[in-house]
């Protein structure tokens, strides 16, 4: 499959699920977790299936240590900019959460990785 015909792929299977996801969101009560089924999961999953199909499982392998990196790194940033935020200015707390995230992505990915 060319790139381009595999990029159209991933767009439209991408957004049939983040209609899907939004649909399940809607249903969902109380209201504040429709968040948990936004665009991100759905695009996510979308572009694995198609790599996956595509390229094989050894490339499927490394987006998905990505995404849990980058997973863990937002964990801990979110919950690290709600205590700086609390301390600093908006822009140092972000600034000093962002740094950190990043070091928690590597630190996670390059176990993940090998």
């Amino acid at each position: 499959m060319s790139d381009v015909a595999t990029l159209a792929v991933k767009g439209l299977a991408g957004g049939a699920l983040v209609v899907a996801f939004a649909l399940l969101g809607e249903a969902v009560k109380p209201k504040r977790f429709a968040g948990l089924f936004g665009a991100a999961p759905a695009v996510a999953l979308a572009g694995l299936t198609v790599t996956l199909l595509t390229k094989g499982v050894g490339d499927a392998r490394h987006n998905v240590t990505g995404m849990v990196a980058g997973a863990a790194g937002m964990v801990v940033y979110a919950a690290l900019v709600v205590v700086l935020l609390r301390r600093v200015p908006a822009r140092a707390a972000s600034s000093v959460a962002l740094l950190v995230w990043a070091v928690v992505t590597a630190a996670v990915a390059v176990p993940l990785a090998s």
